[in-house]
């Protein structure tokens, strides 16, 4: 996550952008709103807690996507994430003993 503060867009809103998610049709990369920011990167640093590593490109984007949508959403998915690394974990220690 390589987030960059831009300033305020014509709406009176604070935008930020994802340098990671940088493209040739977007070289500054991904631009998103306060509200959106917000909500993605607790939403990134929650996953890569649970997954153990940073996320890649694609992952980014496709939370980057997830982080637009209501925090009830993100809120479910989150759980989804967790419950699969917790099932892992337990699935782990069963097999070690």
């Amino acid at each position: 996550m390589d987030l960059h503060y831009i300033g305020v867009n014509s709406r009176g809103r604070k935008e930020w952008a994802e340098r990671e998610l940088a493209a040739p049709y977007r070289p500054e990369g991904l631009v998103m709103e306060e509200r959106q920011v917000e909500q993605y990167r607790p939403f990134v640093e929650s996953v890569q807690a649970c997954i153990g590593r940073d996320l890649t490109k694609d992952e980014l984007s496709t939370v980057a996507w997830l982080a637009g949508y209501e925090q009830s959403t993100i809120d479910n998915i989150m759980s989804l994430i967790k419950t699969a690394n917790l099932h892992g974990k337990e699935s782990i220690s069963k097999v070690e003993k």
